[in-house]
């Protein structure tokens, strides 16, 4: 069972709100935001699980992103949006970071609820 607290932080929709305010962000902005952060994240764990690091893959989507090789993971998958959200967006650094920080961890509760769910349809 994936636990999505160990993803969310406390108060995550009102800072995201205060983001928005704060950045000046359009909704059509912050649907490309998640959109690139999806897109990134499974295109990341994908290149990760080729290499051959199913462990590691498994702890960020199990939500146990503090285990040493989870963590590292997670740390990189996190530069990699930000990089890709600067990029793509023309965000800057501050603002890629934040939403980085609210969006990523949804995403991965997400991705992970999928995938535990496909994996228990597979066993059945």
């Amino acid at each position: 069972m994936i636990h999505m607290r160990a993803f969310m932080t406390a108060g995550s929709q009102q800072r995201l709100k205060e983001l928005l305010q704060w950045g000046k962000l359009r909704q059509e902005q912050l649907s490309q935001a998640i959109l690139i952060t999806k897109d990134s994240v499974v295109d990341y764990l994908k290149r990760q699980l080729q290499k051959g690091k199913w462990r590691e893959v498994e702890d960020v989507l199990e939500g146990k992103p503090m285990t040493n090789a989870g963590k590292f993971m997670f740390e990189q998958l996190q530069d990699h949006v930000i990089s890709n959200l600067i990029m793509r967006l023309g965000l800057r650094k501050v603002l890629a970071v934040a939403i980085a920080a609210i969006i990523l961890p949804l995403i991965l509760a997400k991705l992970g609820g999928d995938a535990v769910s496909k994996f228990r349809d597979l066993n059945k």
